[in-house]
C-alpha cells in the first residue's frame, strides 16, 4: 500500500495505519537523528515526539505530499533544536554536528564482499565531510531520491546531486588507492 493511502487512513483516525507508518519509519528515523545528535536515548525521544505530533495533527495529513520527506525533515529540525537547547546556541550548521557516529555498510551485497573490503568502504565513507556523508547516507542507505534529500536539507536538487557525485568520487578514490577496486583504464 502506498504512503499516500496510509496517510488518508491516518487522517481518518485509523490507528492501524498509524502503526504501519510508525513500524516502517521508527528505527530509520532514530538512526537518522542519532547521526545528527549522537545520543541514542535522545534520538528515541525525538522520534517518539514527532510521531506524537503527527498523530495529534493527523487531520492535516492531507496537506503533506510526501510523508517520508516530511518525517525526515521533522526529525532533522527536532534534532537540531535539541542540539541548540543542549549547547545553548542559536545556529547549528551541519559541519558542527557530531561526526563520531560511524556509517555502517550493511546491505545484501556486503555478504559478497570480504570483511577487509567492507572496513575499507566504511572507512572511506566515514572520511567524508559531514554534508557529503549525510547526503550519501540518505540516498544510498535510506533510498531517498535527490529531490527528497534536497527538501529535507533545504538545498537545491542540483546541490544534492553535486554532493552525491563528490561523495562517490571521494569514496572511489579511497577504494582505488587501497586497491579494493582496480584503477580505471584510460580509453584509447
Amino acid at each position: 500500500m502506498r504512503l499516500s493511502e496510509i496517510s488518508k487512513r491516518i487522517e481518518n483516525d485509523d490507528e492501524n495505519a498509524f502503526r504501519e507508518v510508525f513500524d516502517l519509519f521508527y528505527f530509520d528515523l532514530i538512526a537518522f537523528s542519532r547521526k545528527i545528535i549522537a545520543d541514542e536515548q535522545a534520538s528515541e525521544d525525538i522520534v517518539e515526539n514527532v510521531f506524537i505530533r503527527l498523530w495529534q495533527n493527523r487531520k492535516t495529513l492531507g496537506n503533506i505530499n510526501n510523508l517520508s520527506a516530511y518525517l525526515y525533515t521533522a526529525i532533522k529540525y527536532a534534532s537540531i533544536n535539541y542540539l541548540k537547547a543542549r549547547k545553548n546556541v542559536s545556529d547549528v550548521a551541519i559541519e558542527d554536528l557530531d561526526d563520531s557516529s560511524l556509517f555502517s555498510f550493511t546491505t545484501p551485497e556486503s555478504s559478497m564482499i570480504g570483511k577487509e573490503e567492507i572496513r575499507t568502504i566504511e572507512k572511506a565513507i566515514n572520511q567524508l565531510p559531514p554534508k557529503l556523508k549525510l547526503v550519501f547516507y540518505l540516498v544510498k542507505e535510506k533510498g531517498l531520491n535527490c529531490r527528497e534529500v534536497a527538501k529535507i536539507l533545504n538545498s537545491s536538487i542540483r546541490t544534492v546531486e553535486t554532493q552525491l557525485y563528490h561523495s562517490l568520487k571521494k569514496i572511489a578514490a579511497v577504494l582505488e588507492e587501497s586497491q579494493v577496486i582496480l584503477p580505471r583504464r584510460s580509453s584509447r
